[in-house]
């Protein structure tokens, strides 16, 4: 939605706040309210703006800069890196390759020929525009992190993201779906579960990685836990824009185990493999990616 906000002149009681396109421009409404309860009215939009900003939602009520800055000058050095390596993903090249990053301001909000300063709120952060100077000399741009994300670009302390199987979906019902019985005794009995206290992975080259971690038997071919956690979880010597997950797959047939409701209810027990699943954008030699408390089951 878009506010509209009237600037204050000689004569007004305060600023009032309508939603933009109702009543005219110089429409004036109703007398003026009691000074107290202009206050509270702009202390609740300040309150309201300052969850917003905690959830990911941005309410700006300040001209953002009128010139282009350096990234160093607005974001933590460790981000900076990361929008470089981000930037430099999505133009195909290196982050040596990149020699400034700079961050476009927003554009002016627009203002009215009579003082009136509309502002916009949207669903999530407004996108960050760069631009990009290559060794060469070419400037590109691009553009990042708009909406609500949890990307390490995004963010003032970057991290690698892990991803939650159990809780990304596996266990969403599917429309139509019948209830999934619990295991029965007998398959409880034979299953087996994965464990790995912790485990090292070299790094020696870029793209797409599949480290298989090992077996377990589920019982009825019910996956209950697929859990691991990094010992490091923002290395200096790789990055990995793109998180790391865990992917579990049946030994019967070879297909991921992506929801419990599309799975199915296995008689006995099922035989599955585990592997972790990422993607380098960049490594130095030498680089590992250390995993540690693995349990499927």
């Amino acid at each position: 939605m878009i506010f509209e906000f009237r600037s204050k002149s000689p004569g007004d009681a305060g600023w009032p706040l309508r939603p933009a396109g109702e009543g005219q421009a110089g429409e004036r409404r109703g007398a003026a309210r009691p000074q107290a309860a202009i206050a509270a009215v702009l202390a609740t939009i300040v309150v309201v703006a300052a969850g917003c900003d905690a959830v990911g939602r941005t309410f700006r009520t300040q001209q953002p800069p009128q010139q282009p800055q350096a990234c160093a000058q607005v974001f933590s050095p460790a981000r900076c890196l990361v929008m470089t390596d981000t930037a430099a993903s999505q133009l195909r090249t290196t982050r040596e390759n990149i020699t400034s990053l700079v961050v476009i301001p927003d554009p002016t909000p627009e203002v009215r020929p009579n003082g009136d300063v509309i502002l916009q709120t949207v669903g999530g952060a407004r996108r960050i525009n760069l631009e990009v100077t290559f060794a060469d000399g070419t400037m590109h741009r691009v553009g990042m992190c708009g909406g609500v994300s949890r990307d390490p670009a995004c963010v003032n302390d970057p991290h690698i993201e892990t991803g939650d199987l159990i809780h990304g979906g596996y266990q969403d019902v599917q429309e139509g779906s019948s209830p999934v019985p619990s295991a029965a005794p007998d398959a409880l009995a034979e299953a087996t579960e994965l464990r790995l206290d912790r485990m090292d992975i070299a790094i020696d080259q870029v793209g797409k990685y599949e480290v298989r971690l090992g077996e377990a038997r589920l019982p009825n071919g019910l996956l209950t836990q697929a859990d691991f956690a990094l010992v490091d979880d923002w290395p200096r010597d790789l990055t990995i824009l793109d998180g790391v997950r865990t992917e579990v797959r049946s030994l019967d047939d070879g297909k991921p185990l992506m929801n419990v409701y599309e799975h199915g209810w296995r008689n006995g027990v099922e035989p599955v493999e585990a592997f972790l699943v990422f993607e380098v954008f960049r490594f130095e030699p030498g680089a590992k990616l250390t995993i540690r408390d693995v349990v499927v089951r």
